[in-house]
């Protein structure tokens, strides 16, 4: 894209030399994933659901006696076109990785949902291509990842274990695996707080006389609507936009805040906030509910919805799950607009 705006022929030259350099790149970028994707899948049409439970004794062998197995499973229409053997050894390596990160014991969460992913969603996320997906999370009380680590969490090769105790290409398969299935992989960590990792396979259209058609893109959805000031509280920048984007959208007035101290003086200075809508883990010390409880001492009538990531809205302490009013992650913004009426009424 610059270099069909370039004339300086020095800097015609620049550009060349970088599009080379993205080429290499992309051709060793090439070969790792030929490496870790070398066997042919062999997908077939499963009850995703029903296929976990079914190998949930080896999982917990694997795990061993000090980790509780958790296995959730929502609704009936999980099934999706996937290769059996690899699935399985995509969990067994987030099983085995989950097991390291908890020596002292934990628990272990795996869910199972269907759910549509929309434009509205893949704005945050480009590399999302919008439809209908089965989603498979798998959460740990483990000791969580650093952000260093998990820039190079999918990285062929790249591992945090010692000599001998790990490839590095667990996550990596876990990745290609995804990818060549379909679909794509994300990932939520917070030092002392946990992992999750989302496997996100394309379902099968088995209700699509049952779902309503995508809003046409010309077309406004039909979202509740609200008017009420709304301090929206996310450390990632991009998320954040989104999110202000879709309450601006619907009708409310918003502050933002990247963090609890921002959120606070926020919270001083302005006294018409109705809502408080924060992440649960978020850096600089000051987690989602301990936010929420200082600002319901200062403001008692401002009511609270969490979001997050993990699967469990009880990873970030108990007054998250007292409350009851979380959403989780991904979440549309028809589902947000929803719950914010819900609160609100």
């Amino acid at each position: 894209m610059i270099e069909a705006r370039l004339q300086d022929a020095k800097l015609l030259s620049l550009t060349s030399e970088a599009q080379a350099a993205a080429e290499d790149g992309a051709k060793l970028t090439a070969q790792l994933l030929a490496f870790g994707r070398r066997q042919p899948l062999n997908p077939k049409l499963m009850d995703i659901g029903r296929f976990v439970s079914g190998f949930s004794d080896l999982l917990r062998r694997t795990l061993g006696e000090a980790i509780e197995l958790r296995t959730i499973i929502s609704g009936a229409a999980n099934e999706a076109l996937v290769d059996g053997s690899q699935l399985q050894n995509a969990l067994l390596n987030l099983a085995i990785n989950a097991r390291d990160a908890m020596p002292r014991g934990g628990r272990l969460s795996i869910e199972i949902s269907r759910l549509r992913l929309d434009a509205d969603y893949a704005r945050m996320y480009p590399e999302i291509r919008t439809g209908e997906y089965v989603l498979i999370a798998v959460t740990d009380t483990g000791v969580g990842m650093s952000s260093e680590t998990k820039e190079r969490a999918f990285e062929p090769f790249f591992t945090t274990k010692g000599m001998g105790a790990g490839t590095g290409l667990g996550l990596s398969m876990v990745y290609g695996f995804a990818k060549q299935s379909g679909g794509l992989v994300q990932l939520y960590s917070e030092i002392g707080q946990g992992t999750s990792i989302r496997i996100f396979l394309p379902a099968q259209k088995t209700r699509s006389a049952i779902d309503p058609e995508p809003a046409d893109e010309g077309r406004k959805p039909d979202f509740p609507r609200g008017f009420e000031r709304i301090l929206v509280v996310e450390d990632d920048a991009r998320v954040r936009r989104v999110t202000v984007s879709r309450l601006l959208d619907a009708g409310y007035s918003v502050l933002e805040a990247s963090n609890g101290i921002e959120a606070l003086a926020l919270c001083d200075e302005n006294h018409d906030i109705a809502l408080l809508f924060t992440d649960v883990v978020m850096p600089g010390g000051m987690a989602g509910d301990e936010l929420a409880h200082k600002i319901r001492a200062m403001r008692p009538e401002i009511k609270v919805l969490f979001t997050s990531g993990y699967a469990e809205p009880t990873i970030a302490g108990r007054e998250l799950a007292e409350a009851g009013s979380w959403l989780k992650k991904p979440y549309t913004a028809r589902q947000l607009a929803v719950r914010l009426r819900e609160l609100l009424d």
